[in-house]
């Protein structure tokens, strides 16, 4: 019995991680190899290896549709990872007090996370209908002007990112919040002694206590808006004139849309992404692990 006790961990674990080798890890290893390839993914068509020709095609030849891609997907990143987290942990500290109906609120501001990308998607896309839709009227009402906030160059990245930041507020919220409930309240009152107000407690006590708290959300901030795409494909399917096309629309327009749609070559943009998130990561949680450790 002994001798064997220490295999049911795996037994247990096997069947979730079989799960995960044929959904994450194969089909990430299956694009690694078709990036070297001129797979089209149509029926009956030969697949040939090309080596690093897609990556030379995308540094070189499309450089100016993966630069935009990638400008768009950090402004899109920065400005969703900011705004964020900064309403969240507002909103978090004026929910973690005895105000009236806070449970209410809390499940109110939760809410987006439960009804999923795609909902929340069709939702913001019948609010910002040009000729129907209620955001649309209000604004037409109230700057006397016509206005196609997701068809427009101009607005359509920023309604994007305020309709991202709607849909995961609530989750970025509860994190703040579990951290918040664990700080003790002694030192609240520690800090009343020292006749520190509220807004100095705020700053001076509660932000540099949820510093992990803080790490969690920027990283799955980052990692998410940079990784982005059920929101963005329906919102505006990367347009007007790739004005929201992020690298994970770039990846999905390349495979899927046009004559020209080459899988491969798609496949080399999705590695190039992964190089960049993964990156962008690890520099993210070095920073922040550190900045933990100092506070």
């Amino acid at each position: 019995m002994g001798r064997t006790a220490g295999i049911w961990p795996y037994v247990c674990l096997a069947p979730a991680l079989l799960v995960f080798a044929l959904v994450e890890i194969i089909p990430a290893l299956a694009t690694a190899v078709f990036s070297l390839t001129d797979y089209t993914a149509l029926p009956n068509t030969p697949i040939n290896f090309v080596g690093l020709e897609n990556y030379n095609a995308l540094l070189l030849g499309s450089r100016t549709l993966i630069t935009k891609a990638l400008q768009v997907s950090l402004v899109f990143s920065i400005a969703v990872t900011v705004l964020q987290n900064g309403f969240a942990v507002l909103v978090a500290w004026l929910l973690n007090t005895t105000l009236r109906g806070r449970i209410l609120v809390r499940s109110v501001v939760f809410l987006p996370v439960v009804l999923g990308a795609t909902i929340n998607g069709l939702v913001w896309y019948v609010m910002f209908n040009p000729l129907s839709g209620p955001i649309t009227l209000m604004i037409n009402y109230v700057f006397d002007a016509k206005s196609n906030m997701l068809g427009n160059v101009g607005s359509a990245l920023y309604a994007a990112i305020w309709v991202q930041i709607w849909a995961n507020l609530g989750f970025s919220m509860m994190i703040f919040l579990a951290g918040m409930q664990g700080i003790p309240n002694e030192i609240y009152e520690a800090g009343k002694i020292d006749g520190t107000t509220a807004w100095q407690a705020f700053r001076k006590l509660t932000i540099p206590l949820l510093a992990p708290s803080i790490t969690i959300n920027v990283l799955l901030a980052v990692i998410g808006t940079l990784t982005t795409f059920e929101l963005l494909f329906i919102l505006t399917g990367g347009g007007p004139a790739f004005a929201t096309q992020t690298l994970g629309l770039f990846v999905f327009n390349q495979a899927f849309y046009g004559a020209a749609r080459n899988a491969g070559f798609a496949a080399s943009i999705a590695m190039v992404q992964f190089a960049i998130v993964f990156a962008v990561a690890m520099v993210l949680q070095f920073y922040l692990r550190r900045r933990e450790a100092v506070l």
